[in-house]
């Protein structure tokens, strides 16, 4: 090198710490330009894979899987994922349960594009660049989790006044993964205080809360505008329930009847449907095993051939609504209508208006003359469901048509003969709410001419079985699934619960896991968590967790629940290399992960050369 050339590079400045990092994210920036992200939607939420260029990933339950996702349905060791020239290239080893794209079973590897869904198992993936992969979206939960927040929004909004909505979507095309192709766009529309889980393979749950039914229809009326037939199911609390159990169960029942009714889809594209629960019918069936039961039905028999008041107490969820409706067959009204309404779903003001009808213009928003709930089952039987939740006025209200047998519409002063027998049920302590002011003593009088009690599952433990089987082939049948039963150690839970959602959490239990043991035998792990909570299970250990904790005082627990863990994580990754003297190898022996797992963490967080020394 010349002298002149030796005083140049002399006078050559090093780069600023700002040029640095400009640099940095330069190379950054092209790394991602090579990188897509693998989302997985699995029954406990979404765990997200990056692909790197030129590397590939296993998948499976447990290791020797590179990503480890907790889904019963995914073999050990079950698929191979690589992205490769910019294209995703899947490759499935032996699973069980087979590895599936656009519906068919792969055997060979075979080329995934961007944006293309796949199965494993029953584990549905999408496959998106990292950038749109990053950009904001709804949470995904677990369907367990998913309940507990419904139950607590539910606790907020009884306490506000509140209404809320739950959605479930599907997909008319039910072939296997072919949820990942309209799930990432339905997230993307959804609000950031929205919910979302996965309540199977093929459904999403949505929860959304301060959203009316009015608006909860115009919302899912925008998030099934898609290319592929949508279909969604709509309950609101208060409306259509008053519990978490009670709102899965209606969406449910309400998406299950979506295909096929006409009428519901004139407003909304010709390929998508959104049905509401008032407009299904109960197909419930009745199934009676236990003497407490027997001896129930053999009052209804009594009771069905009189027209007294019968008040029905129970639980929610034990199937008070079916014994009444069982009043109404087995009597002589069951050629006229019998029409249910929920008390509690009715907003204050519009009580008196629903049950007894109201004339034009008798308030704000009466355009026309409406027929009330006692008109219109003129001859037959009305069901007041959940009837403490009447307001003062309502009851006063009800007590004159109970004892006149005359209703009388809002803005009217005529009086209207009307030939309805009453039945209530309620799962409230009326004494104690006469006691307290809160329901009408000369009411319940009146309701209580016979009182019928339902009693809760838990005191009828021998229907259990067989309520599971009925549930079973219902949910075969509106599901297109070929499940046969229940394995003996699931069937054995089933018989140890408590079950304080009653019937109808037993029927949402089975039809969820109907949906996701897709076929064979439903297992222990498709039950929920509150069931798979009573079997012992011994904690899984292994050579990385078996080193001595770090000393409370001397963790960081800053920040989140996932930057203590990513910190652990690191530490972990540093002593084993520091242990294995920069031995790669055998430090990812020792964490037992293959070492091009370690490279790709090491590269991940970004950890230093220097931190091994």
């Amino acid at each position: 090198m010349s002298d002149r050339d030796d005083h140049h590079a002399s006078e050559t400045e090093p780069l600023s710490a700002e040029d640095l990092a400009w640099l940095q994210s330069v190379r950054r920036g092209q790394d991602r330009q090579r990188q897509v992200t693998l989302q997985l939607f699995h029954r406990d939420g979404v765990h997200e894979v990056l692909l790197a260029e030129g590397s590939g990933v296993v998948l499976g339950r447990d290791y020797p899987a590179d990503e480890i996702v907790n889904d019963a349905s995914l073999s050990r060791e079950h698929a191979h994922v690589e992205l490769l020239d910019g294209a995703v290239w899947v490759q499935d080893l032996g699973s069980t349960n087979g590895t599936w794209v656009d519906g068919e079973r792969i055997e060979q590897r075979a080329q995934v594009a961007l944006g293309q869904s796949l199965a494993l198992g029953s584990v549905t993936a999408v496959i998106v660049p990292e950038e749109g992969a990053r950009r904001g979206r709804a949470r995904l939960d677990s369907h367990d989790r998913f309940v507990r927040s419904l139950d607590a929004e539910i606790e907020r909004a009884h306490a506000f006044s509140r209404s809320l909505a739950l959605l479930m979507i599907r997909g008319e095309d039910r072939r296997r993964g072919q949820l990942g192709s309209w799930l990432p766009a339905v997230r993307r529309k959804l609000r950031p205080f929205d919910q979302a889980a996965l309540y199977s393979g093929d459904t999403l749950e949505l929860l959304l809360p301060e959203t009316t039914e009015e608006a909860a229809r115009a919302t899912a009326a925008a998030l099934i505008q898609h290319s592929e037939p949508l279909v969604c199911g709509v309950a609101v609390f208060p409306g259509h329930a008053s519990s978490a159990e009670e709102l899965v169960d209606a969406a449910r029942s309400a998406v299950q009847h979506a295909f096929g009714d006409e009428p519901i889809q004139a407003a909304l594209p010709s390929h998508s449907v959104i049905l509401t629960p008032d407009l299904v019918a109960s197909t419930s069936g009745l199934i009676v095993r236990s003497s407490a039961m027997l001896e129930v039905y053999q009052t209804v028999d009594k009771l069905a051939r009189s027209t007294i008041p019968v008040l029905i107490l129970g639980e929610t969820g034990t199937g008070k609504e079916v014994v009444a409706r069982e009043i109404h067959r087995r009597g002589k009204r069951a050629d006229h209508p019998m029409i249910c309404v929920n008390c509690g779903g009715i907003p204050g003001n519009l009580v008196e208006s629903t049950l007894f009808g109201h004339e034009k213009g008798a308030f704000t928003g009466a355009a026309n003359k409406h027929q009330g709930v006692f008109e219109a089952a003129d001859g037959g039987t009305v069901l007041l469901d959940e009837v403490g939740e009447l307001p003062a006025a309502a009851q006063a209200a009800l007590l004159r048509v109970l004892e006149s047998k005359r209703i009388t519409r809002v803005g009217s002063t005529a009086e209207i003969d009307v030939d309805v027998r009453v039945l209530a049920a309620t799962h409230r302590d009326l004494d104690a709410m006469t006691e307290s002011g809160e329901f009408r003593q000369d009411l319940l009088y009146r309701l209580n001419a016979m009182t019928l009690r339902v009693p809760p599952l838990r005191e009828r433990p021998d229907e259990i079985e067989a309520l599971a089987r009925s549930f079973i082939e219902e949910a075969n049948a509106a599901n297109e699934c070929v499940v046969r039963g229940l394995d003996e150690d699931a069937q054995r839970l089933l018989l140890q619960y408590s079950w304080p959602g009653n019937v109808r959490e037993l029927r949402n239990a089975i039809e969820r896991g109907v949906v996701l043991a897709w076929e064979g035998r439903i297992a222990v792990d498709d039950l929920p968590e509150a069931v798979r909570a009573l079997e012992p299970r011994a904690p899984r250990v292994t050579q990385a967790t078996q080193t001595d904790p770090l000393p409370l005082d001397q963790m960081d627990t800053s920040g989140g629940l996932r930057d203590q863990i990513q910190r652990y994580e690191i530490q972990l990754i540093i002593d084993a290399v520091r242990n294995a003297g920069g031995d790669r190898k055998l430090a990812a022996a020792a964490l037992e992960m293959p070492v091009r797992t370690l490279n790709h963490k090491i590269k991940q967080y970004e950890i230093p050369l220097s931190a091994f020394e």
